[in-house]
């Protein structure tokens, strides 16, 4: 056998789960090295013995402290084999102890050495260690961030690609052949860098000092890259594994960058390094945004050493920094790389999910590796082809990945009793002493044509399309961003929206202390992306159609049914009646039930059926993920949550898993039920006192009816905006998919279709009085049909799977098809015909909504006043103090004598009896009424008469008339003993305008009034409501609150000069809303998506 001028250096540290592949591996070397040295560093394993049994490898081996460092056990070897050879080669091979090269692997790095004088320092291409038929580096670069880069995918086929040896920054210390003079005058590695990124720091000085560094193609070696996967620790470097890794690539760019860029990107390099270490905390990679912090504490202690290290490479410095440069990875080209990796992983995620629906790709199988490189020798094309230099970095990735594909499962082979081999003989040993077959691997071109096909015409892109532009045709008559009508109130702007939601008083209905409900906290936070909640309830209701499609699809994506299949139930779904009527009439709460309810139910199924294998903690994401967007439509229909409830508890009872798992979905179900009380805090306690939520949900009350059996079974809820058959065909398609392919698994899928439907009759049928008054009506049946429409599509769904148990054959599959895609049809065609009808229009173009004129509206807002807005008829009339109403303000709960007395005013001024009238504008005016818009032409002639208490003021858009008081109460007001007196005993605020009091500027729930000296018995008396919660104080002490006119909170004022103040105690509600907060945040971090590996934690 050949013996070349070579000492080889194998360096072991706790190796020996690959050692005796590496041993091997060395055995059959074409080319053996002149000297072959092992260094042991402190290996605890059974290292130590393999090496002793392997004795008549090696010519010498050393054994040195544990805490050696790579570089510095390299050089322990260079200097016995000089000291005891004296010349143990002019090449120094550097090899791990978790690699195996092949047997021509140092006969070509030798070849290309002879034939490229300039080379000084030589790689091989390096191969997956279980898979040779990978390429998993290819040479190294670096970018200005101190990223390690390798250009190539780790699922990048060697498909004779790499036929070129590469000019590159630097290459793999496993397998790295340098010309041992070139060593000498380096110095080596650097001993600042004992472990990790020492190989491309060497590389870079190598180029600099003006000599070739090339990754040679026809050089191959196995390579396991136990450190960089956290298989053993790093023993030599004083820190985390991540965390030293970051630390040394920063290092590793600053000391060899230019002058300039060395100034720049210190600072550059520590504010991205706090981005991106918030960025990692925000997908829960604790440990990379802990290595981010870390890397940069490192840096600017000094322990980093920078400018020592740059003094220290001028002595070997030939070439300027920008000779160099080509040889970097430039932003652009990292840009590149992570697109194409993205579009590669996305064309490989769909491969797999089809080769698991059985429907294996047309693509050819990728070979087999076996295991022999291509020809190294002085007449190879690749030995002597002139090395190519890439510009921007390393090459590009292939324009084809390979997919693995799992062989046929239950084929286990003989007990692997084979000698260890440097290359895998076609399994892999498990734990049992059987062999695993590697998986096969299918070719996935990542070509235009593919990328065109899988992204622009996948079936989810064209869905969304789809129902965009049928979007587009439903709402044409609604274009707007400032939509109201039907049930939906203007919302108010962000600002305000957030103030009305953590406030603890209400200026709605003469005040209230309930809590506001957690509409208006979902409002801010979808507000605030596009600065006003207004804009973004109409970009929800207009795109509600495409995103329900979207939802719906995502939802189904563990059904194992094509993407075909799904995209057309996710269709149906989109047009069912119940979503295109719920966005005709403005109802916010069974649009957003439309959007989430697939999604939450998909997580309650996912937490019933326990976490996937291998997906640690990942019950616990999806558990906390269902629970926010339960939250969500819990906060706008509450009803929704009891049937979720219903359907989680029914399937933890009948859902079969393995004991071992019986804790996690115990603690998933607490989860669904418990978390999404606490996320609403407190909106939850008005739920339970007001019962009356639960059937009408939350926004503006508009009349209702029962709908009819018909309708409920046709998945029509009634009203405009849909055709009252089209649900017809949902459900002749759910018949024909049971009749066609029945099974137990359509069972939860009619379970759903009976609750649903039950819930809805139950709705429609038992009339409630809503939360603010007027007459006793039935609730809105859309979001319990939504339920319902979920089971039906769910039989179709499971229909349409492919298994061996199907009781009918293929063509029983094309039949439902095909009558699903004519449902779809027939569910496009009644959503444009009534889609456009409703009351959902723009605010500012229709002038059918409401509004008071703008004078007066400027009016009101500027002096803080109130108006009370008469509703017709069994209506429920509204007071808002400072602006008319606005959505959320019909949820907030008001007191029950608040609604009665509301009432008896409404009816006194829709009588028109002028003494009736008049008694309810006095009491009106006492709480701070300006304007009262009334509900017709009728009665406001009797009470523009009403003595002298009001005056006629411009109508609002709609043509109602509007009444002025005369003297309305402002904020508070000092009342003399004598009205004092009055106002205490409970009586009716005085009709004869002749009676006054004295104005306080102030406005509830804060006032605060220094009163001059004067009769005793007088009464500071508030516009707002009397209820638990006021606390009052005269001159500090604290003094009990009065009633005044039987239901305004009022303090008593002695003769002397006082300082009054009055206000409300908000400690509860901000312990509430703090500890809501720390369930949502902690809910959030929970439920984000996390790409943690085990990396991350090393």
């Amino acid at each position: 056998m050949r013996t070349a001028p070579v000492l080889a250096v194998l360096v072991c540290h706790d190796g020996a789960e690959w050692l005796e592949d590496a041993l091997a591996a060395l055995r059959d070397l074409t080319v053996r090295p002149r000297r072959l040295v092992a260094v042991d560093t402190g290996s605890a394993d059974s290292t130590p013995e393999l090496l002793a049994g392997a004795s008549y490898l090696f010519d010498a081996v050393l054994t040195l402290p544990r805490e050696t460092g790579f570089g510095a056990a390299a050089a322990a070897a260079v200097e016995h084999g000089e000291q005891r050879w004296g010349d143990p080669g002019s090449w120094i091979w550097l090899l791990h102890d978790d690699c195996a090269p092949e047997p021509g692997c140092l006969e070509a790095l030798l070849s290309v050495a002879e034939l490229s004088p300039s080379a000084a320092l030589l790689g091989p291409l390096c191969l997956h260690w279980d898979d040779p038929r990978l390429v998993v580096e290819a040479g190294l670069s670096t970018d200005a961030a101190g990223h390690r880069q390798t250009g190539v995918d780790g699922t990048e086929l060697d498909l004779g690609q790499f036929g070129h040896n590469t000019e590159v920054l630097a290459v793999s210390s496993a397998g790295a052949l340098v010309r041992r003079d070139v060593w000498t005058a380096l110095g080596g590695y650097d001993p600042a860098l004992p472990l990790l990124r020492d190989d491309l720091d060497f590389g870079w000085r190598a180029n600099r000092a003006n000599h070739v560094v090339l990754c040679v193609a026809a050089a191959r070696l196995r390579h396991a890259g136990a450190l960089a996967a956290g298989r053993r620790e790093p023993h030599a470097v004083a820190g985390r594994r991540l965390t030293m890794d970051r630390a040394h690539g920063l290092r590793t760019y600053l000391v060899n960058c230019a002058g300039g860029a060395f100034v720049a990107g210190l600072p550059r390099l520590v504010v991205l390094g706090l981005l991106r270490a918030a960025g990692m905390l925000l997908l829960r990679r604790a440990g990379a945004a802990r290595a981010e912090v870390g890397a940069l504490g490192y840096l600017v202690s000094g322990r980093a050493g920078l400018l020592a290290a740059r003094r220290a490479r001028r002595a070997t410095r030939v070439l300027p920094a920008r000779g160099v440069r080509g040889l970097l990875t430039s932003r652009l080209t990292r840009m590149r790389n992570a697109v194409r990796g993205g579009l590669a992983g996305l064309i490989r995620r769909r491969v797999q999910a089809d080769a698991a629906l059985g429907r294996l790709p047309a693509e050819a199988a990728a070979p087999a590796a076996n295991g022999s490189a291509p020809a190294a020798g002085p007449g190879s094309p690749s030995a002597g082809a002139v090395p190519s230099r890439r510009f921007g970095g390393l090459r590009r990735s292939a324009s084809a990945v390979a997919v693995p594909i799992p062989g046929p499962a239950g084929q286990p082979t003989a007990p692997d009793r084979t000698r260890p081999s440097p290359r895998p003989r076609g399994g892999t040993a498990v734990a049992d002493g059987t062999a695993r077959a590697r998986p096969a691997l299918v070719m996935a071109d990542v070509n235009p044509g593919r990328l065109f096909r899988e992204v622009a015409l996948a079936p989810a892109v064209l869905l969304v399309a789809a129902m965009a532009g049928l979007a587009v045709a439903v709402n044409r008559a609604r274009m707007g961003l400032d939509l109201a009508g039907g049930r939906l109130l203007p919302p108010e702007g962000l600002a305000a929206t957030w103030a009305s939601y953590l406030a603890g008083w209400h200026p709605v209905g003469g005040g209230s202390a309930a809590p506001a409900p957690a509409t208006l906290a979902v409002l801010g936070v979808i507000g605030a992306p596009v600065g006003s909640p207004a804009v973004a309830v109409s970009l929800l209701l207009l795109a509600a159609m495409p995103l329900a499609a979207l939802s719906a699809y995502l939802a189904t994506r563990a059904v194992p049914v094509t993407r075909r299949v799904r995209a057309l139930v996710a269709a149906g779904y989109a047009l069912v009646p119940v979503g295109t009527a719920a966005i005709a009439q403005g109802r916010l709460d069974v649009v957003v039930t439309y959007l989430l309810l697939p999604p939450v139910l998909a997580g309650t199924v996912a937490v019933l059926r326990g976490a996937p294998s291998g997906r640690t903690g990942g019950w616990l994401r999806a558990a906390c993920g269902t629970a926010l967007g339960l939250a969500a439509i819990s906060a706008f229909a509450p009803v929704v949550h009891l049937l979720v409830l219903a359907v989680a508890l029914v399937g933890f009872v009948l859902t079969p898993v393995p004991r071992s798992g019986i804790l996690r979905r115990t603690a998933g179900l607490f989860t669904i039920v418990l978390l999404p009380l606490g996320l609403l805090l407190p909106w939850p306690a008005v739920v339970v006192q007001r019962p009356s939520v639960l059937v009408h949900g939350t926004g503006s009350v508009v009349p209702e009816q029962w709908p009819g059996w018909a309708s409920l079974l046709a998945l029509d809820p009634g009203g405009p905006g849909a055709a009252s058959w089209v649900g017809v065909v949902l459900v002749l398609a759910a018949l024909l998919a049971a009749l066609l392919r029945p099974r137990r698994a359509l069972l939860p899928g009619l379970g759903l279709v009976v609750l649903g439907v039950a819930a809805a009759a139950v709705l429609g049928s038992v009339p409630m009085m809503p939360l603010i008054g007027g007459a006793s009506r039935p609730g809105f049946t859309g979001a319990p049909l939504l339920v319902a429409t979920c089971g039906l599509l769910w039989i179709v769904l499971v229909a349409c799977q492919a298994d061996a148990t199907a009781s009918r054959p293929w063509p029983s599959r094309r039949v439902l098809a095909v009558a699903a895609g004519a449902a779809v049809v027939v569910l496009a065609a009644g959503a444009v015909l009534m889609g456009a009808a409703g009351p959902l229009r723009p605010a500012s173009q229709d002038p059918a909504v409401a509004a008071l004129a703008p004078s007066l509206a400027a009016e009101l807002a500027r002096d803080g006043m109130s108006v009370l807005v008469v509703g017709e008829e069994g209506e429920p009339t509204r007071l808002t103090r400072g602006r008319t109403a606005r959505f959320g303000d019909d949820a907030i709960a008001p007191l029950r004598s608040t609604v009665a007395r509301h009432e008896r005013t409404a009816v006194a001024l829709r009588t028109g009896q002028p003494e009736e009238v008049e008694a309810a504008l006095a009491d009106v005016a006492a709480i701070g009424v300006e304007f009262v818009v009334l509900p017709g032409q009728g009665p406001g002639a009797a009470a523009q008469q009403a003595g002298g208490l009001a005056r006629a003021a411009p109508p609002t858009s709609d043509g109602r008339p509007v009444l002025r008081l005369a003297r309305p109460s402002p904020g508070a007001q000092l009342f003399g003993p004598q009205l004092a007196r009055q106002a205490r005993s409970g009586a009716s605020p005085p009709i004869t305008a002749a009676v006054t009091a004295v104005p306080v500027p102030a406005s509830p729930p804060t006032v605060a009034a220094r009163v001059a000296p004067g009769a005793n018995d007088r009464l500071l008396a508030l516009a707002a409501n009397d209820q638990p919660g006021w606390h009052a104080t005269v001159d500090g002490a604290t003094v009990p609150t009065v009633r005044a006119w039987g239901h305004q909170v009022a303090v008593e004022v002695p003769g002397t000069a006082v300082e009054v103040r009055v206000d409300r105690s908000e400690s509860a509600r901000i312990a509430l809303l703090l500890g809501q907060a720390a369930v949502l945040l902690l809910a959030v971090a929970t439920a984000l998506p996390s790409r943690r590996s085990r990396a991350d934690e090393t």
